[in-house]
């Protein structure tokens, strides 16, 4: 497809990026048509960066809202088409050439292959959308653009699509304790506007539980469920698995049996792998190591590069170490010692900087020395 049919614009808001602003930069040179950046306070040099970058550079001031200046980007968007990426994201188009290629005119909106953290699978993530004034965020925090995309597909009869971008998050590789407080009030303040919003509860839940508060953070899973119980599309039975997932991290971290609560999210998503391995953990501390190995050895199975894009994304090490470790762990519940030491030591091989698996795998015969 010709990209002369399509113009398309990349749009974000930054605040102190001057770490990952370039990176970013880098990636959407050539690709795009115009950058359009709205900063909302930037003292750390990343206004200096993006003036040097020859981006359309606007401002307003911090007002508690993400979706204030994001919407205030897409007023000044001057293509057809929109890209939302943040600063510290970056672009790759695996068959290069323009962003535009890789765009369906006939669309409203296409999906992109995106990984929230390094060394994870990708997911699908709405991204990629026209330049249409009905299209804007909403909410102070999480903003999203998709329900104003459903309602001009749904009027317009346009398709949304799955393309061959990919965006990669290099965010959330680091210590992220520091944003707790500001995520917690602005979650505060946007639950009551929104109580639907499953994504809210699961934010709140994990920031509840980073800030030491695990009472409130149990409390406000488990509301988040209540109101999954209600819904029925794929992105948000998506987030229920992700509510799912917390409170069986809860029930196992407490010593309390989360089989049940498992049985119940699998049944709704049955490709959660994340629940699989915690399934595999609950089985071994239930005394079943038998079927713990058995979950192991399907995750092991499965060659996480190979996963069709869905609305979650994995840890490639449950494929990997994590399940080979699961498997030794059950192994040494059913006295196979040798067993488990080879388990240890195929851990180690996949991931040679933990240096437990290769005491492991030398203590249980797994073939291996070990210099401390």
């Amino acid at each position: 497809m010709m990209h002369s049919r399509v113009t398309i614009s990349a749009a974000m808001i930054v605040k102190n990026e001057a770490r990952f602003l370039p990176g970013c930069l880098d990636s959407l040179a050539g690709k795009v048509d115009e950058i359009v950046i709205v900063d909302t306070g930037s003292t750390d040099g990343t206004i200096e960066i993006a003036e040097s970058a020859g981006v359309r550079l606007l401002h307003q001031a911090w007002r508690g809202d993400f979706a204030g200046p994001r919407n205030l980007g897409l007023d000044q968007v001057r293509t057809g088409w929109v890209l939302y990426i943040d600063a510290d994201e970056r672009l790759s188009l695996p068959r290069g050439g323009r962003l535009a290629d890789y765009i369906d005119p006939e669309a409203v909106a296409g999906f992109v292959r995106f990984r929230p953290k390094t060394n994870f699978t990708r997911y699908r993530e709405w991204r990629l959308f026209r330049a249409d004034p009905r299209i804007r965020f909403a909410g102070m925090i999480h903003e999203t653009m998709v329900p104003a995309i459903k309602a001009v597909s749904r009027q317009e009869g346009w398709p949304v699509v799955q393309t061959h971008v990919e965006i990669d998050h290099l965010g959330y590789d680091g210590d992220i304790s520091h944003k707790h407080p500001r995520n917690l009030a602005l979650l505060e303040q946007a639950l009551p506007l929104d109580p639907d919003r499953l994504f809210y509860w699961y934010h709140l839940a994990e920031t509840y539980a980073g800030l030491g508060q695990l009472e409130e953070a149990e409390n406000a899973a488990r509301q988040g469920l209540e109101r999954a119980e209600e819904q029925d599309d794929d992105n948000r039975s998506a987030t229920a698995s992700l509510l799912y997932q917390f409170l069986v991290r809860t029930e196992l971290q407490h010593g309390r049996d989360p089989l049940g609560l498992i049985a119940s999210a699998l049944a709704r998503e049955p490709d959660d792998y994340a629940l699989h391995f915690l399934k595999g953990r609950a089985l071994l501390a239930a005394g079943q190591a038998e079927l713990a190995l058995e979950v192991a050895h399907f995750l092991r199975a499965i060659d996480p590069d190979r996963l069709p894009d869905g609305w979650l994304a994995f840890d490639h090490a449950l494929f990997g170490d994590k399940a080979c470790e699961l498997a030794a762990l059950a192994c040494l519940d059913l006295q196979r010692h040798a067993e488990a030491g080879q388990y240890f030591a195929e851990a180690s091989r996949l991931a040679p900087g933990v240096l437990a698996y290769r005491v492991k795998a030398a203590a249980f015969g797994g073939g291996m020395s070990v210099n401390l």
